[in-house]
């Protein structure tokens, strides 16, 4: 195996973590888990599969990330979700990387599922992901929501394979995690000084979702290809909505 380190972030993930670990053991012997406060089994799920567990408050995506990256044995970082797997596909592609370029950030592509379809087309469809990266040339950045490694000189490269996405269970879900990605983001924006244009908080949700059903072809994936459409057009609308008040607010 190559000398990579796996680290997973997790709260109340006893449905999900022993599978995630099961996947990456194709990679690595030495997996991290960070948990950040669980009330169901996921600490005890992970320790019996052989993960170190790290138990750490929760500082937001990537401190936590960076946390866990620090107790790994090796250098070489594979960043992943406990609803997320590696196929064997990939777990080949990583076997065969030489490694020898640690400015590298290694990305591949993650196949999303909701309520256990898979979406193949819109936004969710594309979707690309960068994960594994030398901990001592990259880092997590402290972005409250949408975090990337970042560092000096780094540059990214694609490979074969994929990884597996199982995400919100039900429309319940969906919407829970999209109004707290939308709070975050806006949180985000204010701390950057970006403003809530007239253009963003109306025209954008309705280009989203033109763009994802219409030209990306989301209305192939059936029934979920429209919620998923619909509701990442309500996400843009929400930030901006939820931005344009904290400003107001602050005025």
């Amino acid at each position: 195996m190559p000398p990579i380190s796996v680290v997973i972030i997790a709260k109340n993930e006893a449905e999900n973590i022993v599978d995630c670990i099961i996947s990456v053991r194709l990679i690595s012997n030495d997996i991290v888990v960070a948990d950040s406060g669980s009330e169901d089994d996921t600490q005890t799920l992970a320790a019996k599969a052989g993960a170190t567990l790290l138990q750490t408050d929760w500082k937001g995506y990537g401190q936590t990330r960076n946390e866990a990256a620090a107790i790994a044995v090796n250098n070489w970082i594979l960043a992943l979700d406990a609803d997320e797997r590696i196929t064997p596909e990939l777990a080949v592609a990583i076997n065969h990387l030489t490694l020898d370029d640690d400015k590298v950030l290694y990305g591949f592509k993650r196949s999303n599922f909701l309520a256990g379809k898979k979406l193949r087309f819109g936004e969710w469809g594309r979707d690309k992901v960068f994960r594994l990266y030398n901990k001592q040339q990259a880092a997590w950045d402290l972005l409250l929501v949408h975090e990337n490694v970042t560092g000096n000189g780094i540059y990214k490269k694609l490979i074969a394979g994929e990884l597996l996405h199982f995400t919100m269970k039900d429309l319940a879900e969906y919407q829970a995690k999209t109004m707290l990605y939308a709070r975050l983001s806006a949180e985000k924006y204010v701390a950057g000084g970006k403003q809530a244009t007239l253009l963003k908080r109306f025209i954008s949700p309705a280009f989203s979702f033109v763009q994802n059903y219409i030209f990306r072809l989301g209305f192939l994936d059936g029934k979920e290809g429209r919620i998923t459409a619909c509701t990442d057009s309500k996400y843009i609308y929400l930030k901006y909505k939820l931005l344009h008040e904290l400003q107001q607010h602050k005025k």
